[in-house]
């Protein structure tokens, strides 16, 4: 485990009213842009990734795996030196003003997850 950075990642479950590439472009065109305007974004994250999910290959996977597809299409994750630096952003006023508001052109926050905990490289092939 790394104990100078910690992660949180948010499990986005789509808005209704878009399609697969609405929400994927919208994420990264338009919201990313948005999200990393704020002050507190750059003083406070030491990264910021999108993780947007290939819903076809993971349809194959889950029937592959007899497990339930996933409902949601996209992953961000959010690094930090602390926890209390994340959530400084996500309560900051600009937050809540800016990015809070935009998110429902392409999420549906109640239905959406937030998680944390510590990654673990348990495996890494060394590079060539």
């Amino acid at each position: 485990m790394q104990p100078e950075r910690v992660r949180i990642s948010v499990l986005f479950y789509p808005a209704p009213h878009v399609s697969n590439e609405q929400f994927r472009r919208y994420w990264l065109q338009e919201h990313g842009r948005t999200f990393m305007s704020l002050d507190i974004v750059k003083k406070n994250l030491t990264k910021y990734e999108q993780f947007h999910f290939d819903i076809d290959v993971n349809s194959n996977l889950s029937a592959a795996m007899n497990t339930a597809p996933s409902p949601y299409w996209g992953m961000c994750v959010f690094e930090a030196e602390s926890y209390e630096k994340i959530t400084e952003v996500l309560s900051h006023p600009e937050y809540t003003r800016v990015v809070f508001p935009d998110e429902k052109n392409f999420i549906d926050r109640g239905r959406s997850q937030v998680i944390s905990g510590k990654f673990v490289t348990v495996f890494e092939r060394a590079k060539l």
